[in-house]
């Protein structure tokens, strides 16, 4: 049976639309079938979204775009019911899952990526390496935004949720690895985390961060400032307690900038404190000090 995904825990929550259910199972069942033949699985998945493509509909002109990838126009429902159906397949055999997760990463649409992920994120520990390798090995490379959030959420289901210490491990490592785009992504998933960690645990995400609060690169101030919004969120003081230590170290006006930009993170009292460490540092800055 094909169930109504409202409120199930599966990644998607969304209410469902009128289509066809006994189609939709069948269908699914389809792609079960052939599961473990990922370019047929590949182009059964596609076939059973061309179906369901609103071909005559139109998106209205401002509305911003989930993905820049080629995409379908689905009703909202069709991919998580499709995902759901499949996640008990994809717990049956890592090693068949993999390949379709590998099959699907290569496809140019971000249905079939954000499925490869949802599908990735499913798979038991046992075999938590080939996802960990996985998640690895995509974020070296450039990603679309909204795969970006699939893979670090729907990607890392089983990981966040059975084994956190790994996952908080891996994080780490991503931050610590020379390569930028690793640093980058790693920072976004550092930005999910703190919602979920422990205040313990938010020490050693000050210390993670540090480095980068103190860095001009370009291409990880945005994830960067979703990490400050989320440990602003969690602990205000903290967080604008490191954004003075790290002022009062760092020279140049970069950290004034970056700091006034976490000011609406803050309430007005600590937001006040905030700007008068941004003009300390500016009057030291003049002086030369």
């Amino acid at each position: 049976m094909v169930p109504n995904l409202l409120n199930q825990d599966s990644g998607y929550n969304l209410p469902m639309a009128a289509i066809d259910l006994t189609r939709l199972r069948k269908q699914i069942e389809g792609l079960k079938e052939v599961y473990s033949q990922p370019a047929e699985f590949r182009q059964r998945l596609h076939d059973t979204l061309q179906f369901y493509h609103r071909y005559a509909h139109r998106q209205h002109k401002d509305a911003v775009p989930v993905s820049f990838m080629r995409t379908y126009d689905l009703p909202e429902q069709i991919l998580p019911q499709i995902a759901y159906g499949l996640s008990l397949k994809a717990r049956q055999d890592a090693r068949e899952t993999l390949a379709v997760v590998d099959e699907l990463w290569q496809d140019e649409h971000y249905e079939a990526r954000d499925l490869a992920t949802y599908l990735l994120g499913q798979i038991p520990l046992t075999a938590s390496a080939e996802v960990y390798e996985r998640i690895r090995q995509w974020s070296s490379a450039p990603m679309d935004r909204a795969v970006v959030s699939s893979v670090f959420s729907k990607g890392s289901q089983l990981l966040q949720s059975e084994d956190p210490k790994g996952w908080t491990e891996f994080v780490g490592s991503l931050l610590a690895s020379p390569l930028e785009r690793l640093q980058n992504h790693g920072l976004y998933a550092l930005s999910l985390l703190v919602e979920q960690s422990h205040t313990d645990q938010f020490p050693q995400f000050f210390r993670w961060i540090r480095p980068f609060l103190q860095s001009d690169q370009a291409l990880i101030q945005p994830n960067l400032s979703k990490v400050i919004a989320a440990l602003a969120r969690r602990s205000p003081a903290e967080t604008a307690y490191i954004l003075k230590e790290v002022m009062s170290d760092t020279d140049g006006s970069g950290i004034e900038q970056r700091v006034r930009s976490y000011l609406p993170f803050f309430d007005e009292k600590v937001s006040e404190g905030l700007q008068a460490s941004i003009r300390i540092h500016q009057n030291r800055t003049k002086l030369g000090l």
